[in-house]
């Protein structure tokens, strides 16, 4: 297993159909949807140029496997592209050293029923789509290979249950893969992260490996790596850290605790008694000149030293309420026509 941290597993949130609706027929040579998939990948200049001859360099190697019926050759053509493809067009969830394909079959047999072969994105049901020979979804193995493939399958409507069972086996799954070498709490947050995300879009999950490492037109932020973790939920992190006995705080929190001196403001700004201020700060009063505050005494006090003394002044105070005009007496309209009479 010391060879799997070599490689760099993704984790793909993607709309089945897309797969076989749209990128099956480009891969077939339909340029109308090639065009309309790197549009919507964003593809422009090298990007555009890039993902193009992908495609035409994917295409004759795809029929080749799809005449000899081979499994392992569409795994690493057509799934491969395709993982290369999502990478494009949405983040993907990346792990250096540990995927799905490291779950033990044996150790987690529940979680693993829900982890397919990608050769189920060549059916319609229980039988191949038109253009895919029968007996080649068969073929197609459920885990990534040691050179860039696709992987395993999580399709839509198990999801749920897959992060179901995942939850319940994170201890014993980070113990499984702390056994194996692998880095256990960046794989078990980022495929939390993966299953969490697929089920809340109600999308299908799909592993790969090594399929964009040398993309250098793939955006940075399309890979969500434990390097970017702050860039994850942090709800999730907190749930994984948990299980390595760590308590995860959200950034702004973190940022708070972690703060000695308060942010200062590049001048200073004119002393009022309404506003408030914090040590460090520079202030212009009317009357002592330039100061700088030396300390928050309370809500309501801080020290300034200005250039020949330190004074103490007032802070937070709310602005008076304007005093309301006292009503004029009303004379009662009976008494003045009483007192006419």
């Amino acid at each position: 297993m010391t060879e799997a941290k070599q490689h760099h597993y993704s984790l793909h949130i993607f709309d089945e159909r897309e797969f076989r609706h749209r990128f099956l027929p480009a891969l077939q040579g339909d340029e109308a949807i090639v065009r309309e998939l790197l549009e919507a990948a964003n593809a422009a200049g090298p990007s555009w140029t890039a993902l193009h001859k992908m495609f035409d360099e994917t295409r004759p190697l795809w029929e080749q496997a799809m005449e000899a019926q081979d499994g392992h050759a569409a795994q690493r053509t057509g799934f491969a592209g395709f993982a290369r493809l999502q990478a494009h067009l949405r983040p993907a969830y990346v792990i250096t050293g540990a995927g799905l394909t490291h779950i033990e079959r044996g150790a987690f047999p529940e979680l693993c029923s829900y982890i397919k072969s990608p050769g189920v994105l060549l059916m319609e049901g229980d039988s191949a789509l038109p253009q895919v020979p029968a007996n080649l979804p068969s073929r197609v193995p459920g885990r990534c290979q040691t050179t860039p493939s696709g992987g395993g399958v999580v399709l839509k409507e198990d999801v749920r249950p897959f992060l179901q069972a995942l939850r319940g086996d994170l201890p014993r799954l980070a113990e499984s893969f702390s056994r194996q070498g692998l880095p256990a709490e960046q794989a078990i947050t980022l495929i939390l992260a993966a299953a969490v995300e697929a089920k809340l879009k109600g999308s299908a999950l799909f592993e790969a490996v090594d399929c964009f490492v040398e993309d250098t037109h793939l955006p940075a932020d399309h890979q969500l790596t434990w390097e970017r973790q702050e860039q994850l939920p942090t709800a999730i992190r907190r749930e994984a850290g948990r299980v390595f006995g760590r308590e995860v705080v959200s950034e702004r929190l973190q940022q708070m605790l972690e703060e000695e001196v308060p942010r200062r403001p590049a001048s200073a700004v004119p002393y009022s008694p309404q506003s408030s201020y914090s040590v460090g700060q520079k202030i212009e009063h009317k009357n002592f000149g330039a100061g700088e505050v030396t300390r928050v005494l309370d809500s309501r006090r801080l020290k300034v030293r200005f250039a020949e003394e330190e004074k103490v002044l007032v802070q937070g105070l709310k602005p008076a309420a304007p005093r309301r005009p006292e009503p004029e007496d009303e004379r009662d309209d009976s008494d003045s026509d009483e007192s006419a009479e």
